[in-house]
């Protein structure tokens, strides 16, 4: 039993910057949401996707790796939101939160060898968020790196694709083709 004012949250340190993250459990929107700005994003994963039936473990706590294009995409949806909007002081914060985007750009690329090293620790997973409502979590399972890629929502049918290796490199580049994967279309 859960004692009121009780508050579920994960706590822990940057692998970026070492400073303290705290995960939040929002009860209304059932999601786990971090405010760690300006470095990395967080996100609880509790359940991962099913391969062939199995359950590969994983880490609670996976680094969200925005691709160009989703971060892109959002900028967009929040200008046609701007188009809208006419009260001065939530024009200001939607531009703020555009300009806060806009400076995210490329932000990835230029920090893979950080994110490949975190995911080799084995303490946090990947989730790769490639635009269009698809996604790829990416983790280490024992020796192995697990990929899998699915559209939003999550359900058995909408898997685009699987990865089991034991080459780091192979996760890399199962990260990288999902963070490019609609500059090629």
């Amino acid at each position: 039993m859960v004692g009121i004012g009780f508050e579920p949250k994960i706590a822990f340190l940057c692998p970026l910057c070492h400073k303290e993250v705290e995960i939040l459990y929002e009860k209304g929107k059932d999601a786990w949401t971090s405010e760690h700005s300006n470095c990395l994003n967080f996100t609880v994963v509790r359940d991962t996707p099913k391969i062939l039936g199995r359950h590969f473990p994983a880490p609670l706590v996976f680094i969200k790796m925005e691709s160009d294009f989703s971060i892109k995409e959002a900028i967009e949806g929040l200008r046609n939101i701007l188009k809208e909007e006419v009260e001065g002081q939530k024009r200001q914060k939607i531009e703020t939160g555009i300009r806060r985007l806009e400076s995210r750009i490329g932000f990835v690329k230029k920090n893979l060898t950080f994110f490949m090293d975190a995911l080799r620790s084995g303490s946090f997973g990947l989730k790769v968020i490639s635009g269009k409502d698809v996604q790829a979590l990416l983790w280490k399972s024992g020796e192995r790196y697990i990929g899998v890629a699915e559209a939003a929502p999550v359900d058995e049918v909408s898997t685009k694709s699987i990865l089991a290796s034991g080459a780091i490199e192979e996760a890399e580049r199962y990260a990288i083709s999902w963070l490019s994967h609609w500059d090629s279309l």
